[in-house]
């Protein structure tokens, strides 16, 4: 298995101190039924019915937020990505054409009537049926949504379809917990929406003439998120700020490793692929070169977000559920030479899969790199360091091994050799350090 040269010598810089998709499938959310299925290990022997059906239905709750959470951002991914393309006349099928007028224009419509109510509510002309909305509970939970969080956060969210569904169709229950998710949630939410360029803003002006109270704040965009690479954006205690490295700012690149002839003796990129050496290309099993690759961005680019964690610093969140055997990413960054000392957090030794113990090349991220150079270690991590044959090139992939839930900290194994004078805190059972104090851990 690849090893990683680690630390924690990232930090964060305060940004507010500075002046295709997969096809889209439509989900129909209901609370399951079932009552089978339960595995014993997750009921305790000395419950009674009741308490094993509340536990179950707990379980169930928490389980259909997350798909609801998960849709969302999927949702404002995709209207993202179409817009991106629509601004640049490259949308050529009908059906993404209306999807995306379809979206914006529902979500336009439980604005206006949003905004109509509270314009009634502010002439005193309100009547106890809420005659602006199209029912009783959508008037309730739109208010609730209001008075809790502001209208930029449920512009963007009603843009979301998996929101309207919800917010329609969900019973009280679901619909209390999912509001308590989207509160402990909503520095992620509006940054999401921002960086990746959603058009929440359009569904809003034309209604900035309106004495709304808090409708003139929520058009005040905080930063231009827009004009930064979301993986430029790291979220800390409901702040953000954007990753640094020995003062530097460090750079997203979508395509893969940066290769310099002149960092390489005999001028040869090393991740070239040497059939004899490298074996067939794992995606269609040719024996000799081919054109297959892996296609970028993947879809995980997207759906991910880096986080400040206490006590390990730069990590990577889940923004969707991605299942064991996914190919999350490439881990890319500057080839260097074996021997390249003057990176000793991000560095990632790249061999051939063929051949054990014989590195080609060092792979380092410290500047140039994406979102998998900052995965935290786990001694019982979600993913693995794969090194894999593809068409013309040699690769290390960031693969999943086991299912991860929205929400989750993407973690890797570093391997062996970078444990030789650390201690691991990552507190997981059977941890190789599991005695060692924050104290005695160079983190």
């Amino acid at each position: 298995m690849a090893e990683k040269r680690r630390a924690s010598d990232d930090h964060v810089e305060d940004l507010a101190e500075r002046a295709e998709p997969v096809t889209f499938k439509k989900i129909r959310f209901q609370l399951p039924r079932n009552e089978e299925g339960l595995p014993e290990k997750d009921v305790p022997a000395k419950d009674t019915d009741d308490q094993l059906m509340a536990r179950l239905r707990v379980m169930r709750v928490k389980e259909l937020v997350h798909e609801i959470l998960a849709a969302m951002y999927y949702d404002i991914h995709r209207l993202c990505w179409h817009r991106k393309y629509l601004m640049q006349n490259r949308i050529r099928r009908f059906p993404d054409l209306h999807f995306y007028k379809t979206q914006h224009q529902e979500a336009s419509w439980l604005l206006d009537r949003a905004i109509r109510q509270e314009m009634l509510v502010k002439v005193g002309q309100t009547s106890s049926h809420d005659w602006a909305y199209i029912s009783k509970q959508e008037a309730h939970r739109v208010g609730q949504f209001i008075r809790q969080f502001n209208w930029k956060i449920l512009a963007i969210c009603v843009l979301s379809e998996a929101f309207r569904l919800a917010l329609y169709a969900e019973d009280q229950v679901v619909w209390a917990v999912l509001m308590l998710k989207i509160r402990e949630n909503r520095t992620s939410i509006e940054v999401f929406a921002q960086s990746r360029g959603l058009d929440w803003q359009g569904q809003l002006l034309k209604h900035a003439d309106k004495q709304i109270p808090g409708l003139q704040q929520a058009l005040v965009p905080r930063l231009d998120l827009a004009q930064e690479h979301f993986h430029h954006i790291v979220i800390a205690n409901g702040s953000f700020g954007r990753p640094l490295y020995e003062e530097h700012n460090q750079t997203n690149i979508n395509h893969g490793n940066i290769f310099n002839p002149s960092y390489f003796k005999d001028k040869r990129d090393p991740t070239i692929r040497v059939p004899d050496r490298d074996g067939p290309c794992d995606l269609c099993y040719a024996e000799r070169e081919c054109n297959c690759r892996i296609s970028r961005p993947t879809l995980a680019t997207f759906l991910v977000e880096l986080v400040n964690y206490p006590h390990k610093g730069i990590g990577v969140r889940a923004l969707a559920r991605f299942k064991k055997g996914d190919i999350l990413d490439e881990y890319v960054g500057e080839l260097r030479p074996v021997d390249y000392k003057d990176d000793r957090v991000y560095a990632l030794l790249h061999e051939s899969k063929m051949v054990e113990g014989d590195p080609l090349a060092l792979i380092s991220a410290k500047r140039y790199g994406n979102w998998t150079r900052y995965l935290n270690h786990s001694c019982k991590p979600s993913t693995t360091f794969l090194k894999m044959t593809v068409g013309k090139k040699i690769m290390v992939a960031v693969q999943a091994v086991r299912d991860i839930d929205i929400f989750e900290e993407i973690t890797v194994d570093y391997g062996k050799g970078y444990w030789k004078n650390r201690k691991c805190l990552c507190g997981e059972p059977g941890c190789r350090s599991q005695d060692a104090t924050e104290e005695e851990t160079e983190a």
